[in-house]
């Protein structure tokens, strides 16, 4: 009896070429495909051994939460000067 199994299902992302031509360089130093990565890495996934990253829980982030509910922060701009800078980068 053949241990094959039949894989019916396709995943597919969206991302800049930078990233993709990136990571193909690096995960071809690997001896890897962009293809091969993503189906081990959703294998891990779904065998739960993935460690997710809680950016919020960074020692950044924590060090940033203490100095705003400490008061200790500097005021850059306003909300509207904000929303230029962005709409300025989604004009770019």
């Amino acid at each position: 009896m053949s241990n094959f199994t039949i894989k019916d299902k396709t995943v597919s992302t969206r991302v800049t070429s930078d990233i993709d031509k990136r990571a193909k360089a690096n995960l071809a130093k690997q001896g890897l495909t962009i293809s091969e990565y993503m189906r081990l890495s959703l294998v891990k996934a779904a065998n739960n051994e993935v460690q997710l990253v809680n950016f919020l829980d960074s020692p950044e982030a924590l060090k940033a939460k203490k100095e705003a509910k400490s008061g200790e922060v500097t005021n850059i701009g306003s909300l509207k000067d904000f929303k230029n800078w962005i709409d300025h980068l989604n004009a770019d």
